[in-house]
């Protein structure tokens, strides 16, 4: 790693002709310090756990940067300070006036650091701080975030892609005070160089596929949504099917907002708490690409329709429906409808989220949702409000380029020397229904570069109808697909669930956990459904059935949409949603919101997940990350006893925290309540 004053100049890869561009891979990243103030005291954030509440509320929470680190290709230059920096950019500038892309990991959190330096004229963001993209102001620059474009941590960055370099752990203690004086050793600047480099071989590996650093989608979904658009981009057949499916009415587009919903991860409460032993578990192979390509969505518009009973519903048509909930009870120990899709909610019962029974609630269903909740509990209803279109099959293009990805993802299957292919087609594979789902009308994020400060401008009725009428011309994807995509998925599972409702523990979306005595031919008789669906689907579309139950390279068969065994957990036990931990062959494993796998190791027994129970620092190594801004200068000594003028404006601030486990009130009020367990729920039919 070489001082930034020694740089060599490079020669720039200009590409383009309107709009050049430098096709050099520029990568950054900053070291940074965090520390406390309290009673005009600099301490380190070691100490923030050792605080009583009042002294956490009083503190100041400080952050600094005191080494910054360029690569330019594979040479990576240094320097210790903020003016460094804005020479060595001036000189890369006179050196290539193109544009320039500089690729950082993660850099929301390198851009709270550099907003207070530079000024930017262009941002990009999710929400706000989570930046994709900034455009310098002061320089043709533009600033990438390479963990959007990969999902993945910058730890695991050389396993997943096989990259020819690995990223440094436990080199530099972030608990030491360093500030732009402090004297780094060999191995520090070593580990500091690493990260760049790390980088540097993933946007390399990118490059193999896209070519040129503008040209690499922005985010992770983005990879298979740019295959997909340049597959149908002159497919005038595929652009007529999806045209006549997408919505411009304002009114329909709010309404496949309200009942769009996510999978179901839910904890059966009445064994919450208790320890099970001999739980199996079971996985739905790919539940999404599975109804993506064997299931019926809404093909056309979506038109006013007159519908006041579930009789007057016919099964060739898609439904939105508003409908108005009246005594309402659920039938079983598992309870469905999600308080957080509910409006007029009066009289509730919740479990954990879940209405086990209300006096009454308004939702906005989609057809197999308004199906499943007549058939899972007790009820009157009116239906408020009816729009109707007609079911087909999505488009035989999209189908066969979903199957096409499960048969690639399959060959490379436990295929040795294949682990990069393969992880590279599983990451397509999963992104299929993240690009179907993906919400492009949203409000605008907006970074005030003159304030510093972020807000969202709502977008006007005029905007919206301006978009629907975009993404109608465009006939890329109907937001109609993604709604019903996770609607046919819930279904299969919620199913399963009623099926053997005192049996489960737990479900996630496509996996489900039970308790011994299950009938197992509830599965079986599922799965042989799913291969007559599959061969019917795939004779009426003409999809050889091959697609959709591709063999690995071992020979076996992979039927899509069927539930697998995972295997048996010896003990089990769950607090919520989210919340479980399982022993198996003697080792204890944790899937809790929150908190990393490896904080598994704080429960020395499986009894000892119980509310209250501390996830210490130590075992999850987690931080709280807090956003500064106008901090004010400071003199601050190093762990070397040198002091130095802290200046910088704004940064992130990471302290280390405790995650403690628990239940919300209404949970833990419904579990202590033994008077009524069972007799709330089950109900024969």
């Amino acid at each position: 790693m070489l001082y930034y004053l020694n740089y060599i100049k490079h020669n720039p890869d200009i590409r383009g002709k309107n709009k050049k561009i430098d096709n050099t891979v520029y990568t950054f990243d900053i070291e940074t310090t965090s520390f406390l103030i309290l009673n005009n005291k600099i301490l380190k954030t070691s100490e923030y756990l050792k605080l009583s509440k009042e002294d956490r509320e009083a503190c100041e929470y400080r952050a600094s940067m005191y080494i910054w680190m360029l690569g330019i290709n594979e040479q990576v230059y240094y320097g210790r300070t903020w003016d460094e920096l804005k020479k060595f950019l001036s000189m890369i500038e006179k050196n290539v006036p193109e544009r320039k892309i500089i690729f950082i990991h993660n850099l929301s959190f390198e851009f709270q650091f550099l907003k207070s330096v530079f000024h930017f004229k262009e941002v990009t963001a999710r929400k706000a701080h989570k930046v994709i993209t900034a455009l310098m102001s002061d320089y043709n620059i533009l600033l990438r975030c390479s963990y959007m474009m990969s999902n993945c941590a910058l730890k695991y960055l050389p396993e997943l892609f096989k990259l020819p370099v690995d990223k440094m752990t436990g080199d530099l203690d972030y608990s030491l005070l360093r500030h732009s004086k402090t004297k780094l050793t060999d191995k520090e600047y070593k580990y500091c160089e690493n990260d760049c480099l790390v980088v540097y071989h993933y946007i390399l590996y990118e490059l193999a596929t896209y070519d040129r650093v503008d040209k690499i989608p922005t985010t992770s979904t983005g990879h298979v949504r740019r295959e997909l658009k340049e597959l149908v981009l002159k497919d005038f057949n595929y652009k007529r099917i999806v045209r006549a499916s997408i919505n411009t009415n304002p009114i329909v587009y709010n309404r496949l907002q309200a009942c769009f919903m996510g999978g179901y991860t839910h904890a059966n409460w009445i064994f919450t708490d208790e320890i099970i032993n001999n739980v199996d578990s079971y996985d739905e192979t790919s539940a999404y690409p599975y109804v993506l390509t064997t299931c019926k969505y809404p093909s056309k518009e979506f038109r006013k329709g007159n519908i006041k009973r579930r009789e007057d519903m016919l099964k060739h048509f898609a439904y939105i429906l508003v409908v108005k909930f009246t005594n309402l009870e659920c039938k079983y120990n598992n309870s469905f409808i999600s308080s957080s899709k509910c409006k007029n909610i009066r009289g509730a019962v919740y479990d954990n989220g879940r209405i086990i029974r209300a006096e009454e609630l308004e939702m906005t269903l989609t057809d197999i949702d308004f199906y499943f909740i007549l058939d899972a509990y007790k009820c009157d209803y009116e239906i408020v409000e009816s729009w109707w279109s007609l079911y087909n099959y999505l488009p035989r293009q999209f189908i066969n380029f979903i199957l096409d990805k499960y048969v690639i993802k399959t060959k490379y299957k436990n295929v040795k020397g294949k682990e990069l292919e393969y992880q590279k087609e599983k990451g397509k594979f999963n992104a299929l229904y993240g690009m179907s789902v993906t919400n492009t009308i949203r409000d605008e994020v907006i970074y005030s570069d003159k304030t510093g400060e972020w807000f969202e401008e709502e977008l006007t009725n005029d905007d919206i109808v301006d978009k629907l009428e975009s993404e109608k011309k465009q006939a890329f994807l109907s937001r109609s697909f993604g709604v019903w995509c996770t609607a046919w998925a819930r279904e299969n599972l919620l199913r399963r669930v009623i099926a053997l409702d005192d049996y489960v523990l737990y479900c996630d979306t496509d996996s489900i956990k039970l308790r011994p005595g299950y009938d197992k031919n509830v599965f079986i008789e599922y799965n042989k459904q799913v291969e007559n669906k599959i061969r019917y689907v795939s004779k009426i579309l003409k999809i050889p059935f091959e697609k959709y139950c591709p063999e690995d390279v071992f020979g076996k068969k992979h039927l899509l949409g069927v539930f697998e065994s995972e295997g048996t957990y010896d003990k089990f036990i769950t607090q919520g949603a989210k919340k479980y931990a399982i022993e198996k062959d003697n080792k204890i494993q944790i899937t809790v919101a929150g908190v990393p796998k490896s904080g598994a190791k704080a429960l020395k027994r499986l009894e000892d997940f119980k509310d209250n129970f501390v996830f210490s620092f130590e075992d999850t190594n987690k931080n709280l990350l807090i956003y500064v801004d106008n901090q004010s200068k400071v003199k601050m000594t190093d762990y070397q006893g040198t002091e130095e003028l802290i200046e910088d404006l704004s940064g992130c601030c990471l302290v280390p925290t405790t995650y403690v486990l628990g239940k919300a009130l209404d949970y833990a009020n419904l579990l202590s309540d033994n008077s009524s367990k069972r007799a709330i729920y089950k109900e024969d039919l």
